[in-house]
């Protein structure tokens, strides 16, 4: 179910930015910015299913040896660090600011959406608490004043 989401939500980001460029393309973006910006040599189709630099993600997100044969492939050791190093840096405290920030942003728009502002408290830094406490206060819609 959890990859089923994945790609809904992919879907929809797609959407979204189809949206965006369609709208800037209205504006006058010039095309070859607008190809720039949607980064369309980036896009991966999901109907060829995983490849072989994708398990050496993964393998590298769990800890895991790449066999010989697949470290030949430039992208699969590449890929393979990148996952070791993403491991690695989510073992360690968050200390930049922005990710905090951004971090807090997301947990309070999720407690106000599911109106669970109190949950915060209970699985978070104290510090990303307070901040996803502001953050969900501020999307509280004011009751109208009875006259």
């Amino acid at each position: 179910m959890t990859l089923y989401r994945a790609t809904d939500a992919a879907d929809t980001m797609d959407m979204v930015a189809m949206l965006i460029a369609a709208y800037c393309e209205r504006t006058g973006m010039a095309p070859h910015t607008l190809q720039s910006y949607l980064q369309v040599g980036q896009q991966e189709i999901r109907a060829h299913g995983t490849q072989d630099e994708d398990r050496a993600h993964v393998a590298g997100l769990m800890g895991e040896a790449l066999s010989y044969e697949a470290m030949q492939a430039p992208t699969n050791r590449m890929r393979h660090h990148r996952g070791q190093r993403q491991a690695e840096q989510a073992q360690r405290p968050e200390d930049d600011p922005h990710k905090l920030f951004t971090e807090a942003c997301l947990h309070g728009l999720k407690a106000r959406l599911c109106d669970d502002v109190d949950s915060l408290n209970s699985y978070l830094p104290p510090q990303m608490a307070r901040m996803a406490r502001k953050v969900a206060e501020a999307l509280e819609v004011p009751e109208p004043a009875n006259a």
